[in-house]
């Protein structure tokens, strides 16, 4: 394993600054190009509007015009993509075109992220200080990214420094005012610390970004001890040092660590003898992971990328009663994970590129139960092991057509081989002499194993009368995707396209109540079943203009989604969804407002459609000030109608949090 000290990150810093010659500032045109250059389709470095696979855009620029804190804040406005609490823990997940969370991969710059405890990734574990763009696929795109990807690829890409010296720091603090836990409207329920800095020279760069976020709760009813919102902290702190000895090579290597600590009040708990108790459950993650990597552009035009990742993820919780010393309930999960991947990209000729990569992984997941840390007797040190390589052929066909065929072959250890083909075209006619057009088609095979979790891990919620226990005679997932649509575009005045997507899936798994082992511990038992085979289908509409200093974006999506064995409607899924935004900027006063607006409509609570959780209409409202060189003094307020689910109903998927008020600062060097 790679090691370094604190002593040669402080010599590298020294020789940057002191001994290498300035660089010059890119311009703003050529960091404009840059933006609009797009690589999670293809694994290949496009323009967006020459991209064969249909990519959507969340940029820097975008993530400051609204203040986004946290991934999950800056994805709220992508048209079709649906943001829902994780089920039984904190944070937030993404579904994209009507496939959940654990069917959708999210990479940074490539590099799966792990799951929290081996099921979805909680987008508000990662900060945005840090980040460049967001680059979405929509669709099975298995073939070039493997298990996990077959709803799709949300792909963040770091930023990388464009002058000898970058800095940005920004604090901010908000209220939930009469929901905040503390009772006290007046209170600062929410604080954010964020710093980026950034030394590039010729010889290296290094990248330091710090991104703390601290709450105190809150709760949608006040006259209760429950709380919605957690307390407590969540930070990343991320490092990247690079050598580039030459503008073709780089080295470097990625240490990058998170933790939270954070808590959340209970409902109370009827005990007899007791009466009513009340309990919290709290959780205290952390994880490290370092990556070594290396690029070289070769003097053929191709390129060689190659990583090794190291990374544990490791996840206490307990439910805990407040009023006595010992705690109740403790569950401790471990994941060590290990990944390597070397990619080559090889120009046939100028309209031909072929690409190929090779993927090793390995995981391995412990589970231990009480604050003694014995080992949970259903879980003993399970592993999985995965070998994988994909192939690619893009190929231009005169002036119009483009043609990406592909394959993934996946060896897994316990579920043999398997492979995943996909295929898309590109046609740019010439109907609109001053319009650019494309049409895009896309077919492509989703591919997924059952992770450890589903197969071995046990959600221990016995204290509220359930739990959630694995399934290890589960079968992999298949589907398949079909895409197509249609793009026109007018560079700086309109973009817009129409989309339809269609998915069927395959020994789809969720979990089910099981009977028999509900009735044997007088508990509700629910375990992880292939259980149905599903589809997904529907059309996005989505369009983007600029007047002057008005920009107007907007998009609707209609969503239809049915289990093929029961006819009924896939629960969770909303029919239609509208999404609007319009920005002000006023470049003479330094100002930028921007209001954004979400409308969905309701959505089955259950598999039997017996409930329906309500539709929501929230409107945010952004206001960015500039007060000097560099220096920017920004508010807002988030769910302005303070439209929120009831929390004393069960079935209410309306959004957690009601009206939130913040104000704060930036400095950009």
């Amino acid at each position: 394993m790679v090691r370094f000290s604190l002593s040669t990150i402080s010599l590298w810093v020294v020789t940057l600054v002191l001994f290498e010659p300035a660089v010059a500032e890119r311009s703003i045109a050529e960091i404009t190009i840059l933006r609009d250059v797009v690589v999670t389709g293809t694994r290949t470095e496009k323009p967006v509007l020459e991209a064969p696979v249909r990519t959507e855009v969340v940029n820097r620029k975008e993530i400051e015009k609204t203040h986004a804190r946290d991934l999950k804040e800056a994805l709220e406005d992508v048209p079709g993509l649906l943001i829902k609490p994780i089920h039984g823990k904190s944070g937030f997940e993404v579904w994209l075109q009507g496939l959940d969370s654990e069917r959708v991969l999210v990479v940074i710059d490539g590099e799966p992220i792990t799951p929290s405890t081996g099921s979805s990734v909680d987008l508000s574990q990662i900060g945005t200080m840090n980040i460049e763009r967001i680059e979405i696929v929509k669709g099975a795109t298995s073939a070039l990214y493997g298990s996990n990807a077959m709803g799709g690829v949300i792909n963040i890409v770091t930023r990388k420094p464009s002058k000898p010296l970058s800095y940005q720091l920004s604090l901010d603090g908000g209220s939930y005012g009469d929901k905040n836990l503390s009772g006290d409207s007046s209170d600062i329920s929410t604080r954010r610390l964020a710093a980026y800095l950034a030394l590039k020279r010729p010889s290296g760069y290094l990248q330091f970004n710090a991104d703390l976020r601290d709450k105190d709760g809150y709760t949608l009813d006040p006259d209760t001890f429950r709380s919605e919102g957690e307390a407590g902290t969540k930070t990343n702190l991320d490092l990247r040092l690079a050598w580039t000895p030459d503008n073709k090579t780089e080295v470097y290597i990625a240490p990058r660590y998170y933790r939270e600590n954070i808590s959340n009040n209970l409902e109370p708990v009827f005990s007899p003898g007791r009466g009513y108790v009340n309990k919290q459950k709290n959780e205290d993650a952390s994880r490290f992971s370092t990556t070594l990597g290396a690029e070289r552009k070769l003097d053929s035009g191709g390129r060689l990328r190659g990583w090794l990742l190291r990374e544990n993820w490791r996840d206490v919780t307990q439910q805990d009663s407040i009023n006595t010393v010992e705690i109740e309930q403790q569950r401790t999960a471990e994941i060590d994970t290990y990944r390597a991947e070397l990619q080559w990209d090889k120009p046939l000729s100028e309209k031909h590129v072929f690409t190929s990569g090779l993927f090793l992984g390995k995981e391995t997941m412990e589970q231990y139960q009480g604050t003694g840390q014995i080992r949970a007797p259903e879980l003993d040190g399970e592993e999985k092991r995965n070998i994988e390589a994909y192939l690619q052929d893009d190929i231009f066909i005169g002036e119009r057509w483009e043609i990406v065929p592909g394959i993934r072959l996946q060896q897994d250890s316990s579920f043999g081989f398997y492979a995943a083909p996909k295929i898309n075209v590109m046609y740019t006619p010439d109907w609109l002499a001053d319009i650019t057009t494309n049409v895009r088609m896309g077919i492509g095979r989703g591919y997924r194993v059952p992770n450890l979790k589903e197969r071995f891990f046990v959600f221990d919620h016995s204290q509220l009368g359930y739990m959630i226990i694995g399934n290890d005679e589960l079968q992999p997932e298949s589907s398949d995707s079909y895409q197509l649509g249609i793009e026109f575009a007018r560079p700086d005045e309109f973009h817009a396209d129409i989309t339809l997507f269609h998915n069927r899936i395959k020994n789809l798994i969720d979990t089910r109540i099981n009977p028999d082992k509900s009735v044997q511990t007088g508990l509700n038992i629910f375990d992880y079943q292939n259980f149905a085979r599903a589809m997904t289908r529907g059309v996005e509409f989505s369009g983007k203009f600029y007047l002057g200093r008005f920009d107007m974006k907007g998009s609707y999506t209609r969503l239809d989604s049915e289990d093929l064995i029961t006819g009924k409607t896939l629960k969770e899924r909303p029919r239609h969804q509208v999404k609007l935004g319009i920005d002000y900027e006023n470049k003479a006063w330094g100002s930028t407002l921007t209001l954004r607006g979400v409308y969905q409509s309701k959505e089955f609570f259950n598999v039997d459609n017996s409930l329906e959780s309500p539709a929501w209409t929230t409107w945010d409202l952004k206001l960015t000030q500039a007060v000097g060189k560099g220096f920017k003094v920004f508010g807002g307020i988030d769910n302005l109608t303070d439209d929120h689910r009831d929390p004393n109903v069960r079935h209410d998927n309306r959004p957690k949090s009601g009206r939130f008020i913040y104000l704060g600062v930036r400095f950009d060097g």
